[in-house]
């Protein structure tokens, strides 16, 4: 492969979703084998102390990759390596994956829906949606008013849960960008735009993780300002992603990226509530009420809906950054 090709394949494949918009996945182009890594200054060690979510980022990058080689009708072969926990093939970097090309194949449908993805935190368009070709068997659909409250409800508790934690609420602000001349904006991390915020709130925003937190907290403004159950209760569905409990998040990442671009095909917007996974009650909880075994752990709960413009583009890291 030649390099501006193999620079061609990182610019779509860098579009796979991860926690927080961190982009932790990093490639390497050896031969014809391309090396997927997670760069550890580019996860959550509070919020993600088990690595839980940047290996489902690395997964779904390294799939992302996989179908930008199968537009070009390149075949590939994949290796999970997240268990290993090598991190001298890569220094300073934790292997994730490997991707070698192999015989020529047909191009993979969903490939075409890598640039179209796109996440929305709400609130979505009112109405029903046609779920028709949903193929997933993978993701529970709860589109019921009552459930959907239930895990508005649960999603605002777990996140209030969270932000208690003084060292959640620093890692949180060190990956917002709310100020348009913050110099990462346009690179990694979650802007107002991203976010739905209005400049004044997002100015609250700062200040409530920041300082004011303790009388923010007695005067009961915490919730009106973190709490999403407004856009979760808008939502036409929210799919309950699970994957055998074997699998490793890396291996989970792929199918995770797969979901998200089927339902981008069906002119969804996702928006993953991550927190409900990473607590480990609000996961239990959700587990148990829709019967999920301890054969199959709940890897993500993402909101889907409608929404009327499409949204800025996203922030991403340079090439430089990410091609190792």
């Amino acid at each position: 492969m030649q390099t501006e090709q193999f620079r061609q394949i990182v610019e779509e494949a860098r579009s796979a979703p991860s926690a927080l918009n961190t982009q932790p996945a990093r490639w390497r182009l050896k031969g014809d084998t391309i090396l997927i890594g997670c760069d550890p200054a580019a996860t959550l060690p509070v919020s993600d102390p088990h690595g839980i979510a940047a290996g489902l980022a690395c997964g779904a990058a390294a799939e992302a990759t996989i179908l930008a080689l199968s537009a070009r009708r390149m075949g590939t072969g994949f290796t999970d390596l997240w268990a290993q926990d090598d991190r001298e093939t890569l220094p300073g970097l934790r292997l994730a994956a490997r991707i070698t090309l192999e015989a020529g194949t047909d191009p993979d449908p969903l490939a075409r829906q890598l640039p179209l993805r796109f996440s929305h935190r709400g609130p979505y368009e009112p109405g029903p949606v046609d779920l028709y070709g949903w193929s997933r068997r993978d993701a529970i659909l709860v589109t019921d008013g009552t459930r959907r409250d239930w895990l508005a409800e649960l999603h605002d508790k777990a996140t209030l849960r969270h932000l208690r934690r003084a060292e959640a609420r620093r890692e949180l602000v060190s990956w917002l960008r709310l100020s348009p001349r913050h110099p990462r904006k346009r690179h990694d991390g979650l802007d107002r735009a991203m976010l739905g915020l209005s400049p004044r709130a997002a100015a609250e925003a700062r200040l409530v993780l920041g300082p004011l937190w303790r009388p923010a907290e007695m005067l009961g403004l915490i919730e009106r300002l973190a709490g999403e159950s407004a856009q979760t209760r808008s939502s036409a569905v929210v799919a309950l992603f699970h994957r055998p409990a074997s699998d490793s998040p890396v291996a989970a990442g792929r199918p995770y990226l797969r979901l998200l671009l089927e339902a981008s095909k069906l002119g969804l917007a996702a928006w993953p509530m991550g927190v409900l996974t990473a607590d480990a009650q609000a996961r239990t909880e959700i587990s148990q009420r829709v019967g999920l075994g301890d054969d199959r752990r709940l890897m993500q709960v993402i909101r889907l809906g409608p929404i009327g413009a499409r949204p800025e583009a996203r922030a991403r890291r340079p090439l430089s950054e990410l091609i190792v």
